[in-house]
């Protein structure tokens, strides 16, 4: 489990020169695809989406724990490793892992050749970059591979469904280009109203119909069909198709508060509490003095802040866990610290004890309800200077 010791467990986390870390449980993470691949439908096979450093959690070791998890669970296997960019998918391919790896956003033209010989997968959706694909993969003497991006009411990147069945089409006849996936992007499967969802997934099967592709990929009879994300994936079996996508919840965070899913927090952000001192009746703390104690207060210094990736929406408004117990943040979240309500610890808090931000007993979810944001961007906010700790 992550690190949660008090400071009287001999068993320590790692010593750091500014004692804030964020504790990765890559068990957790193997649970949680096993745990994915119980939810009904049709679907075993796993587009593990580890963009954006695995959202916060390291891109390479969760990518190792991911295939590793296909030996111990070879009915339900992790097919490819989804990331945004040529510069992911090549820091992956530097760390030794050849598995394939589908590029989810747009890429350049010129991004072409080095996507080619590094056997990445980009996400095709203009003639442009089809064409630049194909003169590469002649240039190697190869077949470059791509998946086909649908727009069907998202509106980022990909071909509009209505042209799509043409544009297929066009591609085919490109020599060096093999088509082997084709997907969607579902727009609002998280959102309490998700009957925008029900429309996407008739657009995407239309296009399917009309290009003729039927759900034989695992045949090897054409490309792989996939467009469910995590909320998709616990709340449309419909649109599991050959495979589905998740990324929030390989790393244990629902995005649907009532799905029937025992997911397990990936990351647990920690410090230890590196000053306490107690503040008489109306003293005031930290920027703009925003809080002013109604007691003899003791309070004590956390050295986390926005600048670690703890949105300074927090200030005045989250709890954090000492010892088990809920304590409030009190003034405003600064650069490199925070400061904790301990009045109610008996015996009071002391330097060197460990202080949970979010992760194993304070959920994350609630930390963003806080913040008024999402899990993704605390996730992927938390700073590069926190040193991950795989546990």
């Amino acid at each position: 489990m992550p690190i949660a010791h008090s400071t009287d467990d001999p068993q320590q986390p790692p010593h750091f020169s500014r004692p804030t870390w964020a504790a990765i449980d890559l068990e957790a993470v193997r649970w949680n695809v096993g745990e994915l691949c119980r939810v009904p439908g049709p679907s075993t096979a796993i587009l593990a989406v580890i963009k954006a450093n695995a959202y916060g959690h390291g891109a390479v070791q969760v990518a190792r724990a991911l295939l590793d998890q296909n030996s111990n669970s070879p009915s339900c296997r992790v097919q490819m490793l989804c990331v945004a960019s040529v510069d992911e998918g090549l820091q992956l391919r530097a760390a030794g892992i050849a598995a394939p790896i589908l590029l989810l956003s747009a890429i350049l033209p010129d991004e072409a050749r080095v996507a080619v010989e590094a056997r990445l997968t980009p996400t095709v959706f203009t003639r442009e970059l089809a064409v630049a694909l194909n003169a590469a993969a002649e240039e190697f003497g190869t077949t470059a591979e791509a998946h086909l991006k649908i727009d069907t009411g998202m509106g980022r990147i990909g071909v509009w469904h209505c042209e799509a069945p043409a544009f297929y089409a066009s591609l085919k006849k490109l020599p060096r280009l093999r088509l082997t996936g084709i997907y969607t992007h579902l727009a609002c499967a998280d959102e309490p109203d998700d009957s925008m969802t029900s429309a996407q997934i008739a657009a995407f099967k239309s296009v399917l119909r009309q290009c003729g592709i039927t759900k034989s990929s695992e045949a090897g009879r054409g490309p792989l069909v996939h467009a469910s994300n995590s909320a998709a994936l616990l709340r449309h079996p419909e649109a599991h198709f050959d495979a589905v996508r998740p990324g929030l919840s390989l790393y244990g965070v629902l995005p649907l508060p009532a799905a029937d899913v025992a997911l397990r927090p990936a990351m647990t952000l920690q410090a230890r509490v590196t000053n306490v001192k107690m503040v008489a009746v109306g003293a005031t703390i930290s920027y703009g003095a925003t809080w002013r104690a109604p007691r003899a207060s003791c309070i004590a210094t956390v050295p986390v802040g926005y600048a670690d990736g703890y949105p300074r929406s927090l200030s005045n408004r989250a709890q954090v866990l000492v010892r088990g117990v809920l304590c409030p943040l009190v003034g405003r979240v600064t650069m490199d610290q925070i400061l904790v309500d301990c009045t109610n610890l008996k015996p009071n808090v002391k330097i060197g004890e460990i202080v949970t931000l979010f992760g194993h007993g304070l959920p994350i979810t609630d930390v963003a309800d806080w913040a008024a944001t999402i899990p993704y961007e605390i996730l992927c906010g938390i700073g590069q200077r926190v040193p991950r700790v795989y546990v």
